[in-house]
């Protein structure tokens, strides 16, 4: 196997769980503002941390994989290395210019592009995280990024 292939096939394993007893862990959840505007729990979260909400909410959507690829590819200074089957699509994404890096992973991917889905960060870098958001975030309308750890959520876009 060559190198390439090696870290495809950690990618894949890592981001699908796919050792047994083994669990995907998320870093970052995504959803859009608009849905987190109508949950009245989220809501109350999203006050109470103090989080800037925008006064007028822009109606908000997932991205398609089809979408995700386009941002990932016109955004300079990084690249990526994809791992696409028919049912999961996974990106890593890292910098050109030192070692920061960031995997996306669309969820329930059915293996359309074209298909809006869900998503989430499995791990990386915060810098990263923030640029493919931003970047996504002005195609779909703003996204909250919800730390695993509790911590107060950041709204993009």
């Amino acid at each position: 196997m060559d190198e390439n292939t090696v870290k495809l096939a950690s990618v894949y394993i890592f981001s699908t769980g796919i050792m047994t007893g083994m669990k995907t862990h998320i870093l970052y959840s995504v959803v859009t503002l608009a849905e987190c505007m109508q949950d009245p729990a989220t809501l109350a979260w999203l006050t109470h941390a103090q989080v800037p909400v925008p006064e007028i909410i822009p109606p908000g959507r997932y991205p398609t994989p089809a979408e995700i690829r386009y941002v990932i590819e016109n955004t300079p200074g990084i690249k990526a290395t994809y791992m696409v089957t028919s049912s999961v699509w996974v990106v890593t994404v890292t910098s050109r210019k030192d070692v920061t890096w960031a995997t996306l992973a669309v969820q329930d991917y059915c293996g359309d592009e074209d298909m809006p889905c869900r998503f989430n960060y499995s791990g990386g870098w915060d810098e990263l995280i923030l640029l493919v958001s931003s970047s996504l975030a002005k195609q779909c309308g703003p996204l909250v990024l919800l730390h695993d750890s509790g911590a107060a959520p950041q709204v993009v876009g």
